[in-house]
């Protein structure tokens, strides 16, 4: 059984502006997964602290070999694909090192 809901031009106005951006957010999102993929892969590296040696994360480009830290991958994407906060674009870096990105939501997926 299914109910109908009245709602005014205003309201839906509102609702159709909301999965919009949702929408241009998700496509903004994959295409920067996509640009990750064609272009870089996840590099595990050592970094020395002191007297100890800690795991960083690590991105290689696929054109010349060179290894650049997630920072400034993300520094240079922030001027890449503007309209996304920098939040975001670290968790969309995060989630593709990581590989729980899901193409469908925009998001990290939940483990």
């Amino acid at each position: 059984m299914s109910k109908k809901i009245i709602i005014t031009k205003r309201q839906l106005g509102i609702i159709k502006e909301c999965i919009n951006e949702t929408e241009s957010n998700v496509r903004l999102k994959n295409s920067i997964f996509n640009f990750l993929n064609n272009d870089y892969e996840p590099s595990g590296g050592v970094k020395k602290m002191g007297n100890e040696f800690y795991d960083t994360a690590l991105i290689k480009k696929k054109i010349d070999g060179e290894v650049i830290t997630p920072k400034a991958l993300c520094d240079y994407l922030v001027h890449k694909f503007v309209g996304l906060p920098k939040a975001e674009i670290n968790d969309s870096i995060s989630g593709w090192y990581h590989g729980d990105f899901d193409t469908e939501t925009g998001m990290r997926k939940k483990k």
